[in-house]
């Protein structure tokens, strides 16, 4: 096979599926906290908490996207300072040939600085990324015998590998502050801070740019039982940009010491500056006891409607968090004379 069209190929599957977004992303990515900052490790009340997501896209399409992550954080109070640790795992399959694998452990520092609370977070690790050459057929792999191409003939490409693993380093920030019935929370993170070197080529260094995001979040009371949620996250790299943005409507249906039990509804729009629009999301969703779930559903709206019939993605989010167990409030006992 020429080299150029070797190159071409990788290229192409180096492009993130989305085509404007560099790494791997949810819809609700309110409910993939990891995978928005690694300052939200630990960023909730409660003991520990185990999550996971998953989604799958233009399945209209031969060998859809499936995208799985899974992870656990936790709480923890040494010389009473709240440090949390956590473990992120991300599996994605691009066409069903380039498959990426990430393992990211992360911690973060948690306090309160003149009424706002900060977060502090980090998070290392490693990535995976492999290609199955035996999905292709390369002209070296022409059997001249039956005139057909044969992928168990060696495709005679010496600088290429089927895989490659290197470090990743990623940190954030996340603020907030509770003013009567306005909560709002912003947030910013870096991802690749190290810019590693990212191909499947031997002889290329391409390195991977920083990328960087900013999310924002406003919750407020409108009534004692309803709630909206405003949430927006711009992210950017060097020529790339998305835009998420919309509202959640959640509905309190009981409440106690630990939980509040409510369903929530919504709708939310992907864009960007620099590109046309891509598709509006409609969320549904429940909190229950310990759980979490949440549902959504991406509209095509961009030119590739004709092709999935405005079909997009499904996402599924699953969250488990324990009681918070730790004494907030102490009372000293006083008898009266």
């Amino acid at each position: 096979m020429r080299k150029g069209s070797l190159y071409l190929i990788v290229l192409l599957f180096l492009i993130e599926k989305r085509c404007y977004a560099q790494d791997i992303h949810f819809s609700q990515y309110y409910l993939s906290p990891l995978t928005l900052n690694p300052a939200n490790t630990g960023n909730y009340k409660g003991d520990y908490r185990i999550f996971g997501n998953y989604r799958s896209q233009w399945r209209e399409l031969d060998k859809a996207y499936s995208t799985f992550s899974a992870g656990l954080d936790g709480n923890l109070y040494p010389k009473n300072i709240n440090i949390s640790p956590g473990l992120l795992f991300l599996r994605d399959r691009s066409a069903n040939y380039l498959v990426v694998t990430k393992i990211l452990p992360s911690i973060a520092i948690h306090s309160k600085i003149a009424g706002f609370k900060v977060h502090l977070g980090i998070q290392p690790g490693i990535v995976i990324k492999a290609i199955d050459f035996y999905e292709h057929s390369f002209p070296n792999q022409l059997n001249w015998n039956t005139g057909q191409f044969d992928k168990d003939l060696p495709n005679i490409e010496p600088n290429a590998g089927q895989s490659f693993t290197y470090f990743d380093l990623n940190a954030g920030v996340v603020v907030s502050h509770k003013m009567g019935k306005w909560e709002p929370e912003v947030g910013f993170a870096a991802f690749h801070l190290n810019q590693p070197r990212e191909s499947f080529l031997n002889n290329t260094k391409n390195k991977l740019p920083v990328r960087s995001t900013i999310n924002a979040a406003i919750s407020y009371q409108v009534k004692p039982l309803l709630i909206l949620k405003l949430y927006s996250l711009y992210g950017y790299t060097t020529k790339a940009n998305d835009w998420v943005s919309g509202l959640n409507v959640e509905y309190i249906l009981s409440k106690n010491a630990y939980f509040t039990n409510s369903v929530f509804a919504g709708f939310m729009w992907r864009d960007g500056f620099k590109r046309n629009y891509d598709a509006g999301i409609v969320t549904v969703g429940l909190n229950y006891s310990h759980y979490i779930l949440g549902f959504s559903y991406d509209i095509t709206l961009s030119q590739l409607k004709t092709s999935v019939d405005s079909k997009g993605a499904y996402e599924i989010a699953l969250i488990y968090r324990a009681k918070n167990t730790r004494l907030t409030k102490k009372i000293i006992p006083c008898e009266r004379y």
